[in-house]
């Protein structure tokens, strides 16, 4: 049954959020879009590497208030989302909220079916419910896509987290599994001696199932050096940096390093200036 956060779910909060293994996702989303339904506005994520315990925490208002209002969270624990109910983005696991009881069920190809679930717990209340699980009960999964939903069974108002597509979390990653780098520079061809050279990492490629599959960073860092000297960086995350003059043919390598919904990259890059 459903019940309200007790001693034992803090106590479990506080080891995942101090523990050295537990890794955070937050992951965002538009209040004031969901009618009569519950409005979801957040989903963090934690998992511990050592037990495989994992944490789903959705905040909002109005959340499973009563047995006409649900609230969904979706796992699609292999981040494909043409596996799985492929009308529901993929998703492989489910659970389903109301103000008093919840179900956890898992899909066998062709329906939702009751699942293991002798690790999970589900507490909460309107303005926040937590699901925890162990990675044990989600096909092991390390990487996986997620997405919630609010619901309304009488005039049929629903929310979206996210509006359109899925999230990505990877354990490993401490959030989104970053896959690449998209980097501009000024000048387009490369540092020139003496001059000026600006970078700005202009998008994010993230993993299939999201509402697109490049986001701009939510923050990022610069650091460069030509030959054995350290360039001095202003600007927006110290990525604009004066090239030496009669530095000509030497190499500038570069590290960029991108945040984006808890999950941190570094990406590094050499070129040689003109």
């Amino acid at each position: 049954m459903f019940k309200r956060a007790g001693p034992l779910v803090a106590v479990l909060m506080a080891a995942l959020v101090l523990a050295p293994g537990a890794t955070p996702g937050t992951y965002a989303d538009k209040s004031g879009d969901s009618g009569s339904a519950g409005d979801i506005t957040e989903i963090d994520v934690a998992a511990d590497k050592a037990s495989g315990q994992m944490i789903f925490q959705l905040a909002g208002s109005n959340l499973s208030t009563s047995s006409n209002d649900l609230t969904f969270l979706f796992v699609d624990s292999d981040a494909n989302p043409l596996t799985g109910d492929v009308d529901l983005l993929g998703a492989d696991y489910a659970f389903a909220v109301d103000d008093t009881s919840y179900d956890f069920v898992h899909w066998n190809g062709s329906d939702w079916v009751e699942t293991a679930n002798s690790t999970v717990r589900v507490n909460g209340g309107v303005s926040g419910l937590m699901f925890s699980v162990n990675r044990s009960e989600l096909g092991n999964t390390s990487t996986l896509n997620l997405w919630a939903r609010s619901f309304n069974t009488d005039d049929k108002k629903s929310d979206d987290a996210p509006d359109d597509g899925a999230y990505n979390y990877s354990v490993d990653a401490n959030g989104p599994a970053i896959q690449s780098l998209d980097l501009k520079t000024a000048p387009a061809a490369g540092p020139r001696h003496g001059k000026k050279f600006v970078v700005t990492p202009a998008g994010l490629k993230l993993p299939a199932g999201g509402p697109i599959d490049e986001q701009p960073p939510d923050s990022y860092s610069c650091k460069a050096t030509v030959g054995q000297r350290a360039l001095r960086g202003t600007g927006t995350g110290a990525c604009t940096f004066t090239v030496p003059k009669k530095s000509r043919g030497k190499r500038l390598r570069l590290t960029v390093t991108v945040n984006y919904e808890g999950a941190s990259k570094s990406f590094t890059y050499s070129f040689k200036v003109r």
